[in-house]
């Protein structure tokens, strides 16, 4: 449950106009099939064709208010804020926040000093919220002891992005993606499995 909050907090909304919505949206259907699975609903999913985006809405008041009550808000792209969530917890939460709106990849380039090939891992989280990625920064610095970062700008000033260079993000990479962690995004988790660092730790 702290994997599917942390997908919702990056790509979910809610909404009462009619009826108490929850709503999440992925473009990789297996992952809301999981979560659809997780929650034992029988709700449809159903494709955007406009940008082949999948999504499944939830109608229920109880999930709804539950939802509130753990941090959630409506229209909450620039306003929402890292919650509270057991320590226990905390790296599925974040894990489901990357699996939404997180990013890993590598890197290439010539080092100046030495003109050196180099490939380098890189992860990123990105939010319309400052106070969502301080306060998740706040949370990895506890928990792994990750420097603080100058939050990067993108998208004309409506995104903003928390990235970590390659010790970090090899750090994190393990956290989050942990031996037999419950439910995750199969795209990810494959990548993730591939770098070399993850499989010697991983191998017990």
């Amino acid at each position: 449950m702290a994997y599917i909050l942390g997908f919702w907090f990056a790509d979910g909304y809610m909404r009462k106009e009619k009826s108490y919505r929850i709503l999440f949206f992925s473009k990789d259907r297996e992952i809301l099939e999981r979560i659809r699975s997780k929650m034992n609903s029988t709700h449809p999913l159903r494709l955007r064709k406009e940008d082949n985006v999948w999504q499944i809405a939830m109608h229920s008041r109880k999930l709804y208010e539950k939802l509130i009550k753990l941090g959630g808000l409506r229209c909450k792209s620039r306003i929402i804020e890292f919650p509270y969530i057991p320590k226990n917890y905390i790296k599925d939460f974040i894990r489901g926040y990357f699996d939404g709106d997180g990013s890993v990849f590598f890197v290439k380039y010539i080092r100046t000093k030495d003109k050196r090939y180099t490939r380098e891992l890189r992860t990123n989280f990105t939010s319309g919220s400052k106070k969502f990625l301080e306060g998740l920064m706040d949370a990895l610095k506890h928990e792994l002891n990750l420097k603080y970062k100058k939050l990067g700008i993108y998208n004309r000033g409506n995104s903003l992005k928390l990235g970590y260079g390659m010790k970090d993000s090899e750090t994190l990479l393990r956290y989050m993606y942990y031996k037999n962690f419950p439910i995750g995004l199969k795209r990810k988790a494959n990548f993730v499995s591939k770098i070399p660092i993850y499989q010697i730790h991983n191998t017990a």
